[in-house]
């Protein structure tokens, strides 16, 4: 859990970077550069800690799936930054985790208990009263509808990583260097629409969202190591109280009232988890250990 707060919040920065590069920069030179960035520092890591062996991996079409998913939604994703403000397309990134409960069920088998449900009903309820004064279906729609994607791929994405990372034993950088590899041959095919030369400050914020990305990714991975799907997936509410400040802070966006409603339930969603899963722990017996 502390992974994946940790991975929320620099996500969120990483939106935060896209949204004020705005169309100054071509979302798939964004996505290139993010890429490339990632995949030194990841394949670094890999070399510095384990070795490079532990990028090898037989798992091709998972990673495929997994990758191809990812790299939709990301394009989904800067996409829509450039389209509707940076709240509303949060709060509609939230119906991811409703979709990855569901495929989560279907596809991994995860037992969705009563509070799990309750607490993602909660949340999404917490962010329906946020967003709903807000949303306009007009010359937005295509940003919104945009948004919407990026939630379907992602949740598909996590899905697939869920099984790569538990049981299936994949390393969380070979996860994570696959994923990056695949954003920049995709993210390539886009210089045939031009790329324009980066001012020096829009350099600065595609290297920061670079390494935000990079970073960001990679402990999400890793928290999908440690617990289910569905577990993690209302923890991702937090991001709207972040994007809510950086609206407010970077882009001049006040917050309406609804955010007053809202946020207490998409807090409370969350806590619901935790409390749930530190019970659910607490009560497991430690194993006995015999005397000599």
């Amino acid at each position: 859990m502390l992974l994946k707060l940790a991975s929320v919040v620099l996500l969120s920065c990483l939106a935060a970077c896209v949204k004020y590069l705005g169309d100054g920069v071509p979302t798939g030179q964004i996505i290139f550069v993010r890429g490339v960035i990632s995949v030194i520092v990841l394949g670094g890591i890999a070399w510095r800690t384990e070795g490079l062996h532990i990028l090898r991996s037989e798992r091709l079409k998972s990673h495929a799936l997994r990758s191809l998913a990812g790299t939709a939604s990301m394009f989904c994703w800067f996409t829509a930054l450039t389209l509707i403000p940076l709240a509303d397309f949060t709060a509609i990134s939230f119906t991811a985790p409703m979709f990855l409960t569901v495929l989560a069920m279907l596809f991994l088998r995860e037992r969705i208990h009563a509070y799990r449900w309750t607490a993602l009903a909660i949340g999404f309820l917490g962010v329906v009263i946020t967003i709903g004064p807000h949303l306009t279906f007009g010359g937005s729609s295509y940003g919104v509808l945009v948004a919407f994607g990026a939630a379907v791929f992602s949740a598909l994405a996590i899905v697939t990583l869920r099984s790569m990372s538990g049981s299936g034993g994949e390393h969380p950088l070979a996860i994570t260097f696959y994923f990056s590899l695949t954003t920049v041959v995709v993210s390539a095919v886009t210089a045939f629409w031009g790329w324009p030369m980066p001012t020096p400050e829009q350099w600065a914020f595609i290297v920061l969202a670079a390494l935000l990305g990079a970073f960001g990714q990679l402990l999400m991975t890793m928290s999908y190591r440690y617990a289910e799907a569905s577990t993690l997936a209302p923890l991702d509410y937090t991001n709207l109280l972040l994007a809510v400040a950086l609206g407010y802070y970077v882009f001049a966006e006040v917050p309406h009232w609804s955010m007053w409603v809202g946020a207490p339930l998409v807090i409370a969603a969350g806590l619901i988890i935790l409390w749930r899963e530190y019970r659910r722990y607490a009560a497991v017996p430690a194993p006995v250990v015999p005397n000599d």
